[in-house]
């Protein structure tokens, strides 16, 4: 069933032995139901999100690594499907399944993991691919005729930096533009321009269709900057589909040939200049270049490094001092000086970005507490000489750090990061990005599948759905208040919306709701609130974005309550994705516990104490957690798990004895209201006790293997 929609995002990379590359996919998605207006909406919302500053780097850093080895990948991975750029896919999903920002909020799909699909399929598809697997085998078809025609795809093009392209397209037709593939579902009815205040007047029906076309209109025009892809793209991406689309169009008189060519591929057979970074050219020491490497070794040793610090205002010889100190391990006091001096022009005084350069762990110590407690965000990206060890050092010795860049430090691997957070996570407590690529694989949000010991995990289930979970490796306690806050804000305005309209307690949940009459808006508020929890985007969305201009929780509030719709996603250039969450049910670390509509719960195992044994009864409130397809699946099942709970303020309390960095208190109250405005009182039900915190846990488990074995 559904309005399959297919999005591709394409890229010029190349296979392993090749030259030249050309176009080729690098991530694929599939939409259940998604067609006309809101393919438009979702593609502006993804657009925007990846340009985000930080997330385009990301996408570019994936497009470099895919470079000479697209179409590779583990046998042992085989099974799961190709996707070579897993953080361009999960915009895909934070773009397609949800928008948190719009009001009412916008969800869709399921999980990522029964959404993604192979990208090295040589047609693109549309039609009905009923589960993953049959995606999968599909995708690597290339008769068009096997498949049910759908509502389309959307391709993207992120070859050129700063600069994509787009086209909606029906399998066998030209490119279309936002306005014509949309008009295919809604004809122009009214003329906006001719239509005035007072026709509008007791004129219902026109103010139906007014209201239509302005949305329809406001979606054309948030995708009429981005140039339009041209059919040339899709046959360089997929020949076998497009080849004769070209020709029967030629044939026809009605072909047009692209003659745009950006200056980033005036020379074919190379890729983009901004793809890939360029390698440093060949030169020749010159005499002066020796002398001056020969005076800054000199200078060190003899601490008199002034006639240095003059030379490093050119930024040529400054080049020369940099090299020569990188080669000095360990770093004495006055190349500390010297090192400070000659970075630090170009450096704002809370930032310290040593990309690129290859300086020893001394050195990066001597210019961290150089800095001193400013310093707050580290960048050591390409670094080969820094080790796990050295990291912790350099934490130790500068707690102060909030945002710790490591991307390419061929000593850090994922293995060494995902044993410091088993090991020594109280180094990381105040960090609030890490970025490295232990924390931007793929998704596998269908069947738990965790490399690190999580320190927050947001479990949601509910009766006869799939449950989601999202667990983070790390967390700020600011900036976990804002992401509850984010996940929690639109349940609270669904809970308000319901007794706005005054409906019987079982609405919506146990009897159909009966619009008749009622406030739409309310309505479709209060609607959102029992679809909120029905795909992992949500929780991906909420903990794994920031708002670039609504940091804390009360920031958030403040905007919220002048907040306007937005179904563009027209925002989202602010929001940057600072990980992929991977799904554990270990239950290590906090647990945040929601029972869509009725109750949830802050814990944590039970520490210092032997832990208890309890076993799922087969009572009536256990009963409606267990489907009938469930009950076999393992009967009599116990878990050893003791739980305790915790308020939010004695959530906060538990955290600081912890060595976490307190919170704004007012975040801490408005966070606290938000939760009793998400859960409002039933007579002492809305939150969870210890045994009924186990026993959700352990149905948790049973529902993953269930859903897990379809």
């Amino acid at each position: 069933m559904g309005q399959h929609h297919h999005i591709y995002v394409i890229a010029l990379v190349r296979r392993k032995d090749e030259t030249t590359g050309q176009r080729r996919c690098i991530a694929a998605y599939h939409h259940q139901w998604c067609y006309g207006l809101t393919a438009l909406l979702c593609l502006s919302r993804f657009l925007r999100l990846a340009s985000q500053p930080d997330n385009a780097l990301m996408i570019r850093r994936e497009i470099t690594r895919v470079q000479g080895r697209w179409g590779e990948m583990p046998v042992e991975a085989a099974a799961e499907g190709y996707v070579p750029c897993p953080f361009t896919a999960y915009l895909m999903q934070l773009s397609w399944n949800v928008n948190l920002n719009d009001v009412p909020v916008y969800v869709a799909g399921t999980t990522f993991s029964n959404n993604i699909l192979d990208a090295r399929m040589q047609t693109p598809q549309i039609g009905t691919l009923s589960t993953p697997t049959c995606r999968k085998r599909l995708a690597l078809t290339v008769d068009l005729s096997c498949h049910v025609a759908g509502d389309g795809i959307t391709v993207i093009d992120l070859t050129i930096k700063d600069m994509p392209s787009y086209c909606f397209n029906m399998i066998g037709g030209s490119p279309l533009t936002a306005q014509q593939y949309v008009r295919r579902y809604y004809r122009q009815r009214v003329d906006l321009a001719s239509i005035s205040d007072a026709q509008l007047l007791g004129n219902e029906y026109l103010r139906e269709e007014v209201a239509i076309e302005r949305g329809i209109a406001s979606a054309i025009s948030a995708l009429e900057g981005v140039p339009l892809m041209s059919l040339d793209l899709l046959v360089e991406a997929w020949p076998q589909a497009y080849i004769r689309v070209r020709e029967k169009l030629a044939a026809e008189g009605t072909y047009v040939q692209s003659t745009f060519i950006p200056p980033d591929e005036s020379q074919r057979g190379t890729l983009p200049a901004n793809a890939l970074p360029s390698p440093p050219s060949p030169t020749t020491s010159s005499l002066v270049d020796i002398t001056l490497h020969q005076a800054v070794l000199h200078a060190v040793n003899t601490g008199h490094i002034r006639p240095i610090q003059d030379a490093a205002s050119q930024r040529d010889q400054r080049e020369i001092i940099l090299s020569a100190l990188c080669e000095i391990s360990p770093l004495p006091r006055a190349g500390v000086e010297l090192l400070t001096s000659t970075i630090g022009r170009d450096q704002p005084a809370d930032a310290l970005d040593l990309s690129g350069f290859e300086l020893s762990p001394s050195a990066v110590l001597g210019l961290v507490d150089a800095a001193g407690s400013a310093l707050v965000k580290l960048d050591l990206t390409g670094n080969n000489r820094v080790n796990a060890h050295d990291l912790l050092n350099i934490l130790s010795a500068a707690p102060h750090i909030r945002r710790l860049i490591i991307f390419d430090c061929s000593l850090v691997s994922d293995e060494d990061i995902y044993d410091i957070l088993a090991s020594s996570p109280q180094f990381l407590y105040g960090l609030e990005f890490i970025g490295h690529d232990a924390f931007f694989r793929r998704a596998r949000d269908g069947k738990p599948a965790c490399p690190y010991v999580p320190a927050f995990t947001c479990v949601v289930g509910a009766r006869h759905r799939q449950p989601f979970v999202a667990s983070l490796p790390y967390f700020a306690p600011n900036r976990l208040l804002r992401s509850i806050y984010t996940l929690l804000r639109p349940v609270a305005a669904a809970a308000a919306a319901l007794a706005a309209l005054d409906l019987p307690s079982g609405a919506g949940r146990t009897e159909p709701f009966r619009v008749g009459s009622l406030d739409p808006t309310l309505t479709a508020v209060a609607v959102s609130g029992f679809e909120l929890f029905n795909s992992s985007a949500v929780l991906h969305a909420a903990f794994t974005t920031w708002y670039g201009e609504t940091v804390s929780v009360t920031d958030a509030i403040s905007a919220t309550e002048s907040q306007e719709p937005d179904p563009s996603g027209l925002k989202a250039n602010t929001q940057r994705i600072t990980m992929i969450p991977q799904a554990s049910i270990s239950w290590d670390g906090w647990l945040l516990l929601i029972e869509p509509g009725k109750r949830c719960a802050i814990a944590r195992k039970r520490r210092n104490t032997p832990a208890a044994v309890l076993e799922l009864e087969d009572d009536d409130d256990d009963e409606e957690w267990v489907s009938d397809e469930e009950e076999g699946v393992n009967d009599n099942e116990s878990k050893v798990l003791d739980l305790e709970i915790f308020s939010v303020h004695e959530f906060i309390k538990a955290l600081e004895e912890e060595g976490r960095p307190a919170p704004p208190i007012e975040d801490v109250e408005a966070l606290a209201d938000i939760i009793e405005a998400a859960f409002p009182d039933q007579g002492g039900n809305e939150r969870f006790d210890s045994a009924e915190a186990v026993t959700f846990l352990a149905h948790i488990e049973m529902k993953f293997r269930f859903f897990s074995s379809m």
